[in-house]
């Protein structure tokens, strides 16, 4: 009897798992949209001796991830971080913990509660603490004050009408809780969401060198009477066949301006080309190759 108790003991002791197999088993469950199956899985493995100390913050994390973004189970998820943050307060995982902590009050509707845990959030406002334009301040956000210049700097002229500026600085200061939100969600963080993210700054800063590289001077002397009449075939027609180039000289020298931008931006993008040491390669044509073969 007490052989077989102490064997007993001994197979409580022992692991059905590998650490290596139990995290497998779980992202082998997760890929397939198994978040409930997942969940049990890790907490097995938090229940197991195979699981090592420094595992443990990050098993509770991912459970809370999985509750919050893919079983909508707020509750479940606050109940990991909270976890977290009591057992490791040097875990912050990136300073995301207390933004999920936060987005996760918000979806209970304790409204109050997120509001003083936001409050305590040293790094929560780094995101979107931009340098405020100059002008009026219009609103003021955790802190941050918004003005009619930033705001103004973002969608052009501003309304005069009152009433419709402002809806506009309702809409502006709207936005900016929606994306904080989002962020707190760990939505920035998502695959195809950090592709476009990418793809706007890429945007953005190919608008911002052009500006900074291609720079065109004025046209000096009889330019754009040069290019009038290399070019005056494309402007003596229809309407104007019997205009004077006084009369067309804004378009001349508009086309004029835009045709060197061009010949300058091919220039600044073959020297990048030359420098990053970049190969095209040409794209199948339909009907060729294996797709043709099937």
């Amino acid at each position: 009897m007490a052989l077989a108790l102490l064997a007993a003991g001994c197979d409580s002791q022992r692991s059905a798992f590998t650490r290596e197999q139990y995290r497998a088993a779980a992202t082998a469950l997760f890929e397939r949209q198994l978040y409930r199956e997942a969940i049990d899985t890790y907490q097995e493995y938090l229940r197991s001796p195979a699981i090592p100390a420094e595992d443990v913050p990050n098993v509770l994390y991912q459970m809370g991830v999985i509750y919050q973004e893919n079983l909508m189970d707020p509750k479940g998820a606050l109940a990991k971080f909270a976890v977290i943050k009591a057992l490791y307060p040097d875990k912050t995982f990136e300073n995301q913990l207390g933004k999920r902590m936060v987005a996760c009050l918000e979806n209970m509707g304790r409204s109050v509660d997120a509001t003083q845990a936001r409050s305590r959030l040293t790094d929560f406002n780094q995101d979107t603490a931009k340098a405020a334009g100059a002008g009026t301040v219009v609103a003021e956000l955790d802190g941050r004050k918004i003005t009619l210049g930033e705001i103004a700097a973002l969608v052009g002229k501003l309304p005069e009408a009152p009433l419709e500026l402002n809806q506009l600085v309702r809409e502006y200061v709207a936005q900016i809780l929606i994306a904080d939100a989002a962020r707190r969600k760990g939505i920035a963080d998502r695959p195809e969401v950090k592709q476009r993210i990418g793809q706007a700054e890429n945007q953005i800063l190919t608008q911002a060198g052009l500006l900074e590289e291609i720079k065109i001077q004025p046209p000096s002397g009889n330019d754009i009477k040069y290019y009038f009449e290399a070019n005056k075939a494309r402007y003596l027609q229809g309407a104007d066949s019997n205009a004077t180039f006084e009369k067309l000289a804004p378009r001349v020298q508009a086309d004029w301006a835009r045709e060197k931008q061009g010949a300058e931006y091919q220039k600044y993008v073959e020297r990048l080309l030359q420098t990053a040491k970049v190969q095209f390669f040409s794209a199948p044509i339909a009907g060729t190759g294996a797709a043709a073969a099937r």
